[in-house]
């Protein structure tokens, strides 16, 4: 019954009316449509109230979200030729994307899948289900329209979240690529020239926030669950570096690029206080020092506090051991070389008497 609702309720759980029907029209299909519109609403109502109960089962609560993932993903892309993030829909106005009954369904869901996978053996059935949820974060992250950066960043903030609460650690390897991409995406967006926001519905300033908010959902993602990604360091050295170089410094009259450099540096920041690997803390030390004489409280502050919490003592003793042990095997290895190189000599010395012997006898064969 519920995926009949989640398939009822059409796209209504994830765009809302923006303006009222256009015309004036009362022709029985405008009138219909109307209906319409209301029953699709009223659905995915329902729906999502379910998810906030504790009456539906884990098993029932994933398929209805599996559901409301296909529904998600079959209508994405429904946007207007200008490229914002609207769907128009003819005699019924103009319609935004929202994410809040998609939160609240992937809430609940993500938890139901979690909850099932950790009981089951055979992971085949349930990594299908973690593909589609990845394929939803996907293009949640990536196709993301412009708009859609200062209108849902603080919803798709939360969806990124939740799913990396619950994602299981063999599915880290499949996301990682998404987030570094949706990182670079939103430091894109964030940096993007005035006239190419002039198309758009909403100030630069509201798009450079949103951005921010996604880039730091990316990032800090890749600082807790995948802190070896090689991607963490550059964007880092972009970032951090780009900051200290700069003379710019945020004020009343700055352009939105000065601004968005000083917050991506601080949600770096914010984000390398989440990690608990020290080899990414260390890999960043040298620009932290930096970063502490630049002009910015905020900014020093932050990157204080991080400095605060490397241990280069136990980062010292592992290096020392890591070479200790690259050592080791060196002159195991240049040992087994030398024992080949002797093996090597003493099979060429019997090789040339095994010759002698060979050219002895060829002579007193021809002698007899």
């Amino acid at each position: 019954a519920f995926k009949a609702l989640a398939k009822l309720s059409g796209d209504s759980m994830f765009v809302a009316r923006e303006t009222l029907r256009a015309g004036n029209s009362t022709d029985d299909d405008d009138s219909d449509d109307g209906y319409g519109e209301v029953l699709e609403l009223e659905a995915s109502k329902t729906v999502a109230s379910a998810f906030d109960s504790g009456d539906m089962s884990s098993e029932a609560k994933i398929i209805v979200m599996c559901s409301v993932l296909t529904q998600y993903l079959k209508i994405h892309g429904l946007h207007n030729e200008s490229g914002v993030n609207n769907i128009s829909r003819k005699g019924r106005g103009i319609f935004r994307a929202k994410y809040d009954t998609l939160t609240r369904v992937m809430d609940s869901g993500l938890e139901a899948t979690a909850r099932v996978d950790m009981s089951l053996k055979d992971k085949s059935v349930i990594d299908s289900i973690w593909d589609k949820i990845i394929d939803a974060v996907k293009t949640l992250l990536l196709e993301c329209l412009i708009d859609g950066y200062a209108n849902n960043s603080k919803s798709i903030l939360d969806i990124i979240a939740l799913f990396l609460l619950h994602l299981p650690p063999r599915k880290y390897s499949t996301v990682r690529s998404i987030l570094e991409k949706g990182a670079n995406r939103a430091i894109e967006v964030a940096f993007g020239k005035n006239e190419d926001f002039d198309e758009h519905l909403t100030s630069a300033d509201n798009i450079v926030e949103g951005a921010i908010d996604i880039f730091l959902a990316c990032f800090m993602g890749l600082c807790q669950k995948m802190p070896s990604s090689p991607a963490l360091k550059s964007m880092t050295g972009q970032i951090l570096g780009g900051t200290i170089e700069s003379s710019d410094w945020p004020t009343g009259n700055s352009s939105h690029q000065v601004r968005a450099r000083h917050k991506l540096a601080l949600a770096v920041c914010e984000s390398l206080k989440t990690t608990s690997s020290q080899d990414l803390l260390v890999s960043t030390f040298p620009l932290l020092c930096r970063l502490t004489n630049v002009a910015n409280n905020n900014l020093r502050e932050a990157a204080g506090q991080i400095l605060s919490g490397i241990n280069l003592a136990d980062a010292i003793s592992r290096e020392r051991e890591r070479a200790e042990t690259a050592e080791a095997k060196a002159r195991e290895i240049e040992e087994e070389n030398n024992a080949l190189l002797e093996e090597v000599d003493y099979l060429q010395v019997e090789n040339e008497e095994l010759q002698r012997q060979l050219a002895v006898f060829s002579e007193s064969a021809d002698f007899t």
